[in-house]
């Protein structure tokens, strides 16, 4: 078998933990290599003393082949996980393009839908859909923190499996990855969308926690769900019918006192937030496909004013 190169663009608490994994296990494996994009005070720390990767039930330190600071600088690479934030995705795709051909595989592991499809369309490499179940975060600089341990990776094509993707599926499960491929990505990237969508929204436009969400502002999540659902179904994705109740459920079940990431960086003031990933997106779709999102519209509204400014 010839040298399989795989880069992690974007180390934060995504790619951090699944790059630290593949790193740390493929580290004396003279056919595999990671390499790491990474800049600043992280990069630094990477290249002196590696990344530690903290979980529930041990520490590891990975040391990957290489740490870059710029995307290009990775060369030629077999498979790239892209796990950076959607919003630098129009200039990590201008990147991409001076490095990566028909042969290059690129799985994004991003909290949207719209990446996959911007890749696919611009990029003319092979791009996988794939999504991510996980609560791990960057402590501080070359620090990996998963507290829950839990992780799961899944993704694939519509309507096909290639001895590629199990051939993938199998060196991330080599490093300890919880990983699987399917033919019905579409659904499970939905999925996920709708949670983190509707939970993004109303997280952030009450300024409060999904315990307090669920509790007080119940029917409004309820509608956003309803609201992103449809939209879904409009494109052509195969949900279920109580689809709604599923997502309901899943968001009863999260901790009272947890919230989102783009609730966390509109607290934090900070002008780039995910805000056009949780509903600009969906409002442009269902705006194209005919379908009502007018709660989703009234939320986006308020909050595209106060994004910078965040007083509540």
């Amino acid at each position: 078998m010839s040298k399989v190169n795989i880069g992690v663009i974007g180390l934060g608490g995504v790619g951090g933990f699944y790059g630290g994994l593949l790193a740390h296990h493929f580290e004396d494996e003279e056919q595999v290599d990671i390499h790491f994009v990474a800049r600043g005070a992280h990069g630094e720390q990477i290249k002196r003393h590696g990344l530690t990767v903290q979980s529930k039930d041990r520490v590891i330190v990975a040391k990957p082949a290489r740490v870059v600071e710029n995307v290009q600088d990775l060369g030629k690479m077999n498979f790239i996980l892209l796990c950076t934030k959607e919003y630098d995705l129009d200039e990590v795709i201008v990147d991409l393009k001076e490095i990566v051909s028909k042969n290059t595989v690129i799985l994004p592991l991003l909290n949207g839908v719209e990446a996959f499809e911007k890749l696919d369309r611009e990029l003319e490499a092979e791009v996988w859909q794939g999504c991510t179940y996980m609560v791990s975060r960057l402590k501080e600089p070359g620090v990996i923190d998963n507290p829950s341990g839990r992780q799961k990776i899944v993704f694939g094509r519509t309507e096909r499996i290639t001895p590629l993707m199990l051939q993938v599926n199998h060196l991330l499960q080599a490093a300890g990855i919880t990983s699987f491929c399917t033919q019905d990505i579409a659904k499970e990237v939905w999925e996920k969308y709708i949670l983190v969508s509707s939970s993004a929204v109303a997280t952030t436009f009450y300024n409060c926690s999904f315990g307090v969400v669920m509790r007080d502002h119940t029917a409004t999540i309820r509608t956003l769900v309803t609201e992103a659902s449809a939209v879904a179904q409009a494109k052509g994705v195969h949900l279920t019918e109580d689809i709604v109740e599923v997502i309901m459920e899943r968001l009863a079940a999260i901790p009272f006192d947890s919230t989102t990431s783009m609730h966390s960086d509109f607290t934090s003031n900070k002008v780039q937030t995910e805000l056009e990933v949780m509903a600009g997106y969906l409002i442009r779709e269902g705006k194209r496909l005919q379908t009502e999102v007018q709660t989703y519209q009234k939320m986006y509204a308020m909050l595209k004013d106060k994004q910078g400014n965040y007083t509540l």
